[in-house]
């Protein structure tokens, strides 16, 4: 779904809004569960099947951002957690937007695995990627709620149009722990 589109500014904004400013306005659990879940819906209108691959990179960094604060005081085991994160995110990474090209190039046929692109994939990655590496330079408090991470990287206004921010300056995570 693009922000101009008819969809998005005349039923699911004005819904959103609605629901979150006069439907939930003192419940604020409620609040962060419905934008997680209009998130996915925005993310799910473009992309249906690919909102199980967002779910589980939101789910894999929460763990990883877990595990390195578990391992707070042993540097050498964190430096291996983030290792993997990034081997398992370039992994991703690579199968979505270079396996074709690098079989084309041996081939020489194009779209050999009919691979397509999830939208917003590098972004999504890059920003559950902060999160991690923001808990290991202690610039970003670990989260024990799935919640808060799946928020983080999920949001709808800032999933498809980014940019980019770091876990420790992100002012919607600020928002969402003063009210969980």
């Amino acid at each position: 779904m693009l922000f101009p589109s008819e969809v998005f500014r005349f039923m699911f904004l004005p819904f959103v809004l609605a629901v979150y400013y006069l439907g939930l306005r003192k419940h604020t659990l409620g609040k962060n569960i419905f934008l997680f879940i209009m998130s996915l819906l925005f993310y799910a209108y473009g992309e249906p099947k690919y909102v199980f691959l967002m779910l589980f990179m939101i789910l894999l960094h929460f763990g990883l951002g877990l595990w390195v604060n578990r391992y707070s005081n042993d540097k050498n085991m964190q430096k291996l957690i983030l290792c993997l994160m990034v081997v398992i995110d370039v992994c991703i990474l690579g199968y979505f937007k270079y396996l074709n090209f690098i079989v084309s190039i041996f081939t020489g046929k194009m779209d050999t695995f009919k691979i397509a692109l999830p939208i917003g994939i590098s972004f999504f990655t890059f920003q559950a990627i902060s999160y991690v590496v923001d808990v290991y330079r202690g610039k970003g408090k670990v989260q024990t709620n799935f919640l808060n991470v799946g928020l983080y990287i999920s949001l709808f206004p800032q999933l498809i149009a980014g940019p980019i921010v770091r876990y420790e300056t992100e002012p919607m995570r600020l928002s969402i722990e003063k009210r969980i």
